[in-house]
């Protein structure tokens, strides 16, 4: 993936988070203070807005930058940095290997960031688990992906604001890893729309 198909790709979650807004609101209603669909739609119009142009480094760090001052809540500085940092260690041109490289670099900035280790009903569920996921052509397919948000269904939350839901936490898909299926299907190297 060169840096025109990496814009091209997170340019066109502007359009995924309008869409999806509603479902990630519902979600976040549920679990949550109602504000993940309205925070990752501001924060994608954003970048939309304010990411142009680049190298791939440069625009994995000018998303980073926008992500942390445009979404709210715990969403904005784990997305944010986890781009800035996978900005240091993204290649020229982005191929299967540099792509599990950015992949490890993104589930670890979130699990540090946001002091996770995984089946606690968070974005990291996803993002940890997509490494596994990642098809020998670079694909993340959204299938795939999904499959790993709804398992969060079924857990209950220890972190963040879902966690004073305690058990009544479960039975709703974590918002934050619906929101980590789009941003991870985005940076699949399979070409064609899905």
């Amino acid at each position: 993936m060169d840096n025109t198909m990496l814009l091209q790709r997170l340019h066109k979650l502007q359009e995924v988070f309008t869409d999806k807004e509603a479902e990630l609101t519902a979600l976040d209603r549920e679990i949550g203070d109602g504000d993940h669909g309205v925070n990752m739609k501001r924060g994608f119009n954003a970048v939309k807005e304010k990411v142009t142009e680049g190298s791939i480094q440069d625009i994995l760090k000018q998303t980073g930058i926008t992500l942390m001052s445009s979404i709210g809540g715990a969403s904005g500085p784990l997305y944010g940095f986890s781009f800035v940092k996978m900005s240091e260690a993204a290649k020229g041109e982005i191929d299967v290997d540099n792509l599990k490289k950015l992949l490890d670099i993104f589930a670890e900035t979130v699990s540090a960031k946001g002091k996770v280790t995984g089946g606690e009903k968070t974005m990291y569920d996803v993002i940890s688990k997509a490494g596994e996921v990642l098809g020998e052509d670079g694909a993340l397919k959204l299938e795939d992906l999904q499959k790993l948000a709804d398992d969060t269904e079924d857990m209950t939350a220890t972190k963040g604001r879902a966690a004073y839901f305690k058990e009544k936490s479960r039975g709703t898909v974590d918002p934050g890893a619906q929101s980590a299926v789009y941003i991870l299907n985005a940076l699949s190297l399979e070409e064609e729309e899905r």
